[in-house]
C-alpha cells in the first residue's frame, strides 16, 4: 500500500462498513507510515479492491480508532490486523485470502507467533475459517472493544 492508495481504501471502507465505525485517511495514513510493510492492496486491472492494515501491536491492546498518529509499541509481541476489507465484487475471487495470507507469511518473516483482530460487524465467523479464535476480554479491553461496536470480538491465531 502506498500513500496514493489511500482514497481508494477510503471508498472500499465505505462500502463495506457502518458509517459508526469509519476512519479517515489521515488515520489510515498514520498507520500505513509507521507500518508500511505491513499494509496491503489488492488490485484488479488497475482498481484497487481490497486493503488490509496491520500494525505491530502489544497482545491485549487495540489501537484506538480514527486517530491522526500512531507509534509501534517499543515492547510489541504480536501483530494486530486492523482492518481488512474487499469490494463485494471482489470476494468471490478470494481477494480476502490472499491478502490474508500475505500479511500472515510476513508477520512470520518479521519473527511475530501471534496475530490477532477485532472482528466486527458479525465477522467472526469468517475469521475462525481461518484459524483464529474467540479471546476473553478483559474489562479494559471490553470497553476499548465498545467503539468498534456492538458485535466487536477480540481474536488471535497463534503460530504454534
Amino acid at each position: 500500500m502506498s500513500p496514493s492508495d489511500l482514497p481508494a481504501v477510503s471508498r472500499i471502507q465505505r462500502e463495506c462498513y457502518d458509517e459508526s465505525i469509519l476512519e479517515s485517511e489521515d488515520s489510515f495514513s498514520a498507520k500505513l507510515s509507521v507500518s508500511p510493510d505491513l499494509c496491503f492492496v489488492a488490485v484488479q486491472g488497475q482498481r484497487v479492491v481490497g486493503y488490509v492494515i496491520s500494525l505491530p501491536r502489544v497482545f491485549g491492546e487495540i489501537p484506538d480508532l480514527d486517530c491522526a498518529s500512531y507509534s509501534v509499541p517499543p515492547d510489541a509481541d504480536s501483530l494486530c490486523i486492523h482492518d481488512m476489507a474487499v469490494t463485494h465484487s471482489a470476494r468471490a475471487v478470494g481477494a480476502a485470502t490472499q491478502m490474508l495470507n500475505i500479511v500472515l507469511g510476513t508477520a512470520a518473516q518479521m519473527g511475530y507467533k501471534r496475530v490477532f483482530l477485532v472482528a466486527i460487524q458479525g465477522a467472526s465467523s469468517y475469521w475462525m475459517r481461518h484459524g483464529f479464535e474467540v479471546v476473553s476480554a478483559g474489562e479494559s479491553l471490553r470497553k476499548d472493544l465498545s467503539a468498534y461496536g456492538q458485535e466487536a470480538v477480540y481474536m488471535a491465531k497463534s503460530d504454534d
